[in-house]
């Protein structure tokens, strides 16, 4: 009696394990809940997911080391961006590092706006890359 009193017990607990996997609640994770998007230097990209658009507007300062060179401090640049939601907009400035007043990450319309990567990275001793080249990686959650 004991044996098959558990056997109905544990039948029934796999079976409600089982049923609850198809279940809306997992539904979130079927969808991104990020965007990371390449804006290309005075051009405008339209993330996907997050209904934002973001102009990378230009290169407000770049110290940083060269890629090919040894330096005491990576250095930092600045990028400023405009990100708009419909009719709103918002400047924005994203710096490579953490330092000061500027940050990495920027808070605009409820979304994080992360600057990923500015390329091209800098090298020393080689001819400056053409300004129609640069673009900012960015992460968008």
């Amino acid at each position: 009696m004991i044996k098959l009193l558990t056997k109905i017990i544990a039948t029934g607990a796999v079976a409600a394990t089982l049923s609850g996997c198809g279940s809306s609640a997992y539904d979130y994770r079927k969808t991104p809940i990020s965007d990371t998007i390449t804006v290309p230097l005075g051009k405008t990209v339209q993330a996907q997911n997050s209904g934002l658009s973001v102009t990378f507007d230009k290169i407000g300062q770049d110290s940083r080391c060269p890629i090919n060179a040894r330096c005491t401090w990576s250095g930092v640049a600045v990028v400023d961006a405009t990100v708009k939601q419909g009719d709103k907009s918002q400047k924005i400035k994203l710096s490579t590092v953490n330092f000061e007043a500027f940050n990495n990450t920027e808070k605009v319309f409820g979304k994080d706006i992360k600057l990923i990567e500015l390329l091209p990275n800098k090298t020393a001793g080689a001819a400056k890359p053409e300004m129609s080249q640069t673009t900012i990686k960015l992460k968008i959650d």
